[in-house]
């Protein structure tokens, strides 16, 4: 089973990091993962940082989209995602899902859930 590695990208907007529980999905032709926590036990996603998770995966093949969304926790739940990034290790390929939007209840079109596909 390769290892994929997830890097997301939060923009560099006022107020664009998050505090709350972040989760994505990964979609490809082979199948779909679970639904993975990104937690690293750090202020992972802050204003214009990179927050890079590693996991194992089955084979999830050519990967066309990703479902990531947080859980509006915290006292800081408004997040600006710019973009994710995937990586199979393995395959030495990766994709790139844009975002650019917010995921926050009082911003954008109030959503917190956000289906990506490939750019």
């Amino acid at each position: 089973m390769p290892d994929y590695r997830i890097h997301v990208h939060t923009g560099d907007v006022d107020g664009a990091g998050t505090d709350a529980n972040v989760c994505i999905t990964v979609f490809g032709s082979g199948g779909s993962s679970d639904e993975i926590q990104l937690d690293s036990g750090r202020d992972d996603f802050e204003r214009a940082g990179v927050a890079t998770f590693t996991h194992t995966l089955k084979d999830l093949a050519d990967l066309y989209r990703v479902r990531i969304r947080h859980d509006n926790s915290g006292s800081w739940p408004g997040w600006f995602l710019d973009r994710v990034t995937v990586r199979d290790e393995e395959a030495e390929r990766e994709w790139t899902f844009p975002c650019a939007k917010w995921l926050a209840t009082d911003e954008d079109d109030g959503r917190i859930d956000r289906y990506l596909d490939l750019a």
